[in-house]
């Protein structure tokens, strides 16, 4: 019989990672969008899409009935502890099914930033919930490198604010790896999961990865925590967005975020990916 299970955030992107993978495992796949236009992929695979808002009560009870398990993501926002509520609410309405939330690096009451204090406070709320849950806090994304693409084509430099700070910033893809092993199996339920990359690593070696491959010399830029802030509002963010890239440029640039584990290879028995894969087998396809 096929594990049904719902995932919330399809389209963004841990999920449009994750769906395929768990259809290719046997699954039985609903998804809750709040966009149904970006939503037509995951109807072509077979995928049950159900338009709604997080706090739409009625579209996330008709998402979540029946699941097995269930993979809650919700966007960094000032609203994302409202939004978690009504998940988990709806969660237990659905009788016990096991969650798995995704979190951010090192989530804690005295977290570095707003970001990390919200999901802090989700957490706790699943923890305390009584459902089966797993909780996944992962590094930094290597996946955020695609913003520089336009300044490696154009100046041959990447512009970020984290200073010399190193960083145990992970590939996406083994994010969704270790995500579509829980869910499909029902593993490590109980725990938190800190998944990174093999090695902690500088935007300097980042740029040094991206020169070997590029076979020619890209620079990294360090750029103020101002300026961070002031691009990611430029990008659309908003305020909030732009202070909490100011807070983590500041928390990585003092080392915040200098550590490893072996999380990923002990959910899925692989080798977390390393920032030369990432480049050529991820970064390459934007140039």
């Amino acid at each position: 019989m096929s594990r049904k299970i719902t995932v919330t955030g399809a389209t963004g992107n841990i999920g449009q990672l994750v769906v395929p993978a768990l259809l290719a495992g046997g699954a039985e796949v609903t998804a809750l969008v709040r966009d149904s236009k970006k939503a037509e992929g995951l109807k072509s695979q077979g995928v049950t899409v159900i338009p709604g808002e997080y706090t739409d009560a009625a579209a996330v009870q008709t998402a979540f009935e029946g699941a097995d398990a269930i993979l809650m993501i919700a966007p960094p926002n000032p609203d994302a502890v409202t939004q978690m509520s009504a998940l988990i609410t709806a969660a237990k309405k659905a009788g016990s099914p096991h969650v798995v939330r995704m979190s951010a690096i090192k989530a804690a009451a005295d977290a570095p930033t707003e970001n990390g204090k919200l999901h802090h406070v989700s957490d706790n709320e699943l923890i305390d919930s009584g459902l089966p849950y797993t909780i996944l806090r992962p590094h930094l994304f290597m996946q955020n490198i695609w913003m520089s693409i336009p300044t490696i084509q154009e100046q041959s430099k990447i512009y970020w604010g984290m200073g010399d700070g190193k960083m145990g910033m992970i590939d996406v893809r083994d994010i969704a790896d270790v995500t579509v092993k829980i869910l499909l199996n029902g593993s490590h339920q109980g725990e938190t999961l800190n998944p990174t990359g093999p090695e902690s690593i500088t935007f300097t070696q980042v740029a040094e990865a991206i020169s070997k491959f590029l076979d020619k010399e890209v620079t990294y830029i360090n750029v103020t925590y101002e300026q961070v802030r002031q691009s990611i509002i430029e990008m659309g963010w908003g305020e909030w967005g732009g202070q909490v890239m100011h807070d983590y440029a500041k928390a990585f640039t003092e080392g915040w975020g200098d550590f490893t584990t072996d999380d990923v290879e002990k959910v899925t028995g692989n080798k977390s990916r390393s920032i030369d894969q990432f480049v050529s087998e991820v970064l390459a396809h934007g140039f």
